[in-house]
């Protein structure tokens, strides 16, 4: 019986887990379908119990870098009303004059990044997200055409400040995925240190859902867990009184 060297048994290990990631795999016909049929079936996620005031569609956009599958993601500008500062994807609420919220999400892509329809390849949409700031966030997921370059984006410097990506590989790295609970908070959130900047609250839901549809779970298994938050003991709070 012949038996592979260590060194050659390890790399024949990392070849096989990065062609989990590779472009072959991932945008394969066969992969999209499986993967809007899997992100369509998760279940919406409602923080609050009523019905919400308002209505967004956000783009979770799917790029080529260097050969890589990236998500791109957009920091929002420092002078806006609401999330300022907080890393995103490209979106925002829906407008009278938009059909869908697919629709939505096309032409605030385009009014941050400038990137316009026939640049992006729609493969569908997910079930919606219904926030705390009652609004229902419908994700939709497409990918951008050809290879990415940041020169390709005209950039609305009053909405975005700045423009990443993340690979695939680096969101997936055990290293650079977490969680993180809330004071008070009713469940734990994933978040992703990967890349340039740290992915967390809704944007880190929206990319665990995401990636969760999109890659087998050898290749990504992010465990979030949930803490009971812990009250004083009623003896031992009244004593000090």
């Amino acid at each position: 019986m012949i038996f592979k060297s260590r060194r050659a048994l390890l790399k024949s290990l990392g070849l096989r887990y990065s062609s989990l990631y590779a472009p072959e795999a991932v945008l394969s016909e066969e992969n999209v379908k499986k993967t809007l049929a899997k992100f369509a079936s998760l279940k919406p996620i409602r923080m609050i119990a009523h019905e919400p005031t308002k209505r967004a569609g956000v783009l979770i956009p799917i790029c080529l870098v260097d050969g890589k599958v990236e998500l791109l993601y957009t920091l929002r500008a420092a002078n806006l009303k609401s999330h300022r500062g907080q890393v995103s994807f490209p979106g925002g609420m829906q407008d009278v004059t938009d059909k869908n919220l697919e629709e939505t999400a096309l032409r605030e892509t385009e009014e941050e990044l400038g990137l316009k329809d026939d640049e992006i390849e729609v493969w569908g949409s997910g079930n919606p997200i219904v926030t705390k700031r009652e609004t229902s966030v419908t994700p939709v997921i497409a990918r951008i055409k050809g290879e990415y370059h940041p020169t390709r984006l005209q950039v609305n410097s009053s909405e975005v400040e700045d423009v990443f990506t993340v690979s695939l590989e680096d969101l997936c790295r055990p290293q650079n995925i977490g969680y993180t609970q809330f004071r008070g908070g009713f469940s734990s959130m994933p978040v992703f240190t990967g890349g340039k900047l740290r992915v967390w609250g809704l944007t880190a839901l929206l990319t665990y859902r995401f990636l969760s549809s999109l890659l087998p779970h050898q290749a990504y298994a992010h465990s979030i867990k949930y803490l009971i938050p812990i009250k004083p003991h009623t003896r031992y709070s009244t004593a000090r009184r």
